[in-house]
């Protein structure tokens, strides 16, 4: 007998929401390293909040009865 897993994918909303900030200000800080002559450690949160928000961006819940 095989076993099914009936948990289902969702998207996380918040956590979607972190992402599109951290990638708007990582887009807006590579634009004041390139034409502003700011500092590249700019970038650094913006990309480190990408990284910790992507692999909780997909949630598996426990089906309902």
């Amino acid at each position: 007998m095989t076993t099914r897993h009936t948990s289902h994918r969702r998207v996380d909303a918040a956590n979607l929401i972190v992402l599109v900030v951290a990638v708007a200000s990582g887009i807006f800080a590579y634009t004041l390293v390139t034409y502003a002559s700011m500092n590249a450690l700019v970038i650094v949160p913006a990309v480190v909040v990408a990284t910790l928000s992507v692999p909780n961006l997909i949630k598996r819940e426990a089906p309902r009865e």
